[in-house]
């Protein structure tokens, strides 16, 4: 992986982000998520890769949501699109659950790409057993890093969030809570294992995203960063 902090911070970018907002206000990210599912065209899309990596020097991670696990439309195309950004990403993201993720895994293996299988909950917080049952499917498929995000309604919620962090702190996993009483787990989280907080700039991605610039004081703070 080419991250140069580890808990890392991803900015989530879309692609008028790419064509209008200058590197110095993504002062404090490691990474660059481009969420293709947010974009206002589906045209060139590899060109606005190319266009971000040059600009920000920083490594991208593609990501194309589905509708089930919070993608803002539908994208019918998405293994075409992977494979046109290849040249340009240095992770993908796809749902541990989706028909793609067989192929998504291949794909990256052949092309040196870390693939983050992703599992999300906009509803709310499984059990630990359920959660284990994602982390162990994820396993299976031989996903580089498994990153389950879940919808947080109460203290309990953020407790099984962060006992489940624990558990696999040694193991490459990425571990939020989505909503309002989800914040804390995107900034406790990565303290205790988790490998990347998910950030944003004009627009948030998921519920409880805090912006790029109040986590990197954040994590400043915490003596994350120096």
């Amino acid at each position: 992986m080419l991250l140069q902090n580890i808990p890392a911070i991803a900015v989530v970018l879309k692609d008028k982000d790419v064509l209008s907002i200058p590197k110095e206000e993504l002062k404090g990210a490691d990474l660059i998520e481009l969420r293709v599912d947010m974009f206002e065209k589906t045209e060139n899309i590899s060109d606005i890769f190319e266009t971000a990596k040059r600009k920000y020097n920083l490594p991208l991670l593609c990501t194309i949501r589905l509708p089930e696990e919070g993608g803002k439309r539908e994208i019918k195309n998405r293994v075409e699109i992977y494979q046109a950004v290849i040249p340009f990403c240095n992770f993908f993201d796809i749902e541990i659950f989706s028909n793609e993720a067989p192929f998504l895994r291949q794909l990256s293996i052949k092309n040196n790409i870390t693939l983050i299988g992703s599992y999300h909950n906009f509803i709310n917080t499984p059990s630990m057993e359920q959660l284990e049952e994602v982390f162990d499917r994820g396993k299976t498929m031989g996903m580089d890093i498994i990153k389950i995000a879940t919808m947080v309604n109460g203290k309990k919620d953020m407790e099984t969030l962060l006992y489940f962090t624990l558990r696999h702190k040694l193991d490459r996993i990425i571990v939020l809570g989505m909503g309002q009483q989800g914040i804390p787990s995107r900034i406790i989280n990565p303290v205790f294992g988790s490998m990347i907080t998910y950030a944003s700039l004009n627009e948030i991605s998921a519920p409880g995203q805090i912006h790029l610039k109040d986590m990197f004081h954040i994590f400043k703070v915490m003596g994350l960063r120096g």
